[in-house]
């Protein structure tokens, strides 16, 4: 493969780890409540798990690894119900949460981060599709297999970096009180994502 075909292949999965990425959805809300609530590390390490499940979902599209494949494909329907419950179990901790649970979150919660995101984003029916489809599009591509993932894994990371720092900052800039509200809202629609995702599962099941 030369080098211009592999950067542009490289550029390609960066690309579409942005586009990926930057639609506003549940997992945008949670990074972005993180940072609010936690920091910026707490907010970083949310868009990083999202981030590696997305490159982890691109090599398996593209090395064909059927197993993995047949299996997230088998389970879709369980993987989201877990994720549905989880996501509701987040947003009715958010609004059971007081104004002042900021601290103990950042101290008790910054480990657990990256891993509830990762595997909220593995269990989110949408990106299965989404590298489904990229798999199909691919066909047996060859000598891409770590080349297009690591360009979504740089397009994502660079987006909830972005994302992360500008909610960051936009923090500094606004109340407490502005904070509790925001956290509400989030909650709020958390709740709304896992009941309509809750629905989707009993109707594929009736």
């Amino acid at each position: 493969m030369s080098q211009t075909v592999m950067w542009s292949v490289l550029a390609s999965g960066y690309g579409f780890g942005l586009l990926l990425a930057a639609p506003v959805g549940p997992m945008s809300l949670l990074c972005m409540n993180r940072t609010l609530r936690q920091g910026f590390r707490a907010g970083l390490a949310t868009g990083l798990g999202i981030a590696a499940a997305d490159a982890f979902y691109a090599f398996v599209s593209v090395s064909g690894l059927r197993l993995v494949s047949d299996f997230t494909a088998a389970y879709a329907l369980p993987l989201q119900l877990l994720g549905s419950l989880f996501l509701g179990c987040l947003g009715v901790k958010g609004l059971l949460q007081g104004r002042d649970g900021e601290q103990e979150e950042r101290r008790s919660w910054r480990n657990f981060n990256f891993l509830s995101a990762l595997l909220l984003t593995l269990a989110n029916p949408a990106t299965v599709l989404t590298f489904l489809a990229l798999a199909a599009s691919l066909g047996h591509a060859s000598g891409s297999s770590l080349l297009l993932p690591s360009g979504i894994a740089l397009g994502s990371s660079s987006w909830w970096l972005l994302l992360t720092l500008t909610v960051n900052w936009l923090s500094r800039k606004v109340s407490p009180a502005f904070i509790h509200r925001m956290n509400v809202i989030s909650a709020l629609i958390f709740i709304g994502f896992s009941l309509v995702s809750l629905i989707g599962v009993i109707n594929k099941l009736y």
